[in-house]
């Protein structure tokens, strides 16, 4: 497989992205992949996007704005609808790729981005598998499971 880093450029910023192509003949199918919350791409998601090219997929593995290597202010806001919508901006990439099979699209988050990737497939037909990894659904629900009710204020 090859490894490409390159900058996927969105509405507002730069998206930093590593894509990767599998051996053979394309059209392949193809992944999207981005970290939930505040995490990057270079805390592990290497190995499964080596894995999932290595299974003949297609894999495009991006920051999310504001954090990592792509651009975007103010840094470090987990903005959960400008992160779904960079969701959407990198499937609209795919599709464009000679190399994909834009019939065969999916997108794979964790954590927090893994409850983007569900409101993301819900909503977009190009969308054909999703991989929601311990996903956030509520994060008010989840924090007031953690966080005791006299440190909630």
């Amino acid at each position: 497989m090859k490894r490409t880093d390159l900058e996927l450029p969105v509405p507002g910023a730069t998206l930093a992205a590593w894509w990767y192509v599998p051996e053979g003949a394309g059209p392949f199918p193809a992944i999207a992949m981005a970290h939930g919350f505040a995490a990057v791409k270079e805390m592990g998601l290497d190995r499964f996007a080596e894995c999932f090219a290595r299974a003949g997929l297609a894999v495009l593995v991006f920051d999310h704005r504001g954090f990592g290597g792509s651009s975007g202010e103010p840094r470090q806001e987990a903005d959960p609808v400008a992160q779904a919508r960079d969701y959407r901006h990198a499937v609209t990439w795919l599709c464009a790729r000679a190399e994909v099979d834009a019939a065969r699209i999916g997108i794979w988050g964790t954590s927090y981005s893994g409850g983007h990737v569900l409101q993301v497939a819900a909503a977009d037909r190009r969308v054909r598998c999703v991989v929601s990894q311990v996903p956030t659904i509520s994060g008010y629900e989840q924090t007031r499971r953690r966080v005791p009710p006299a440190r909630m204020r």
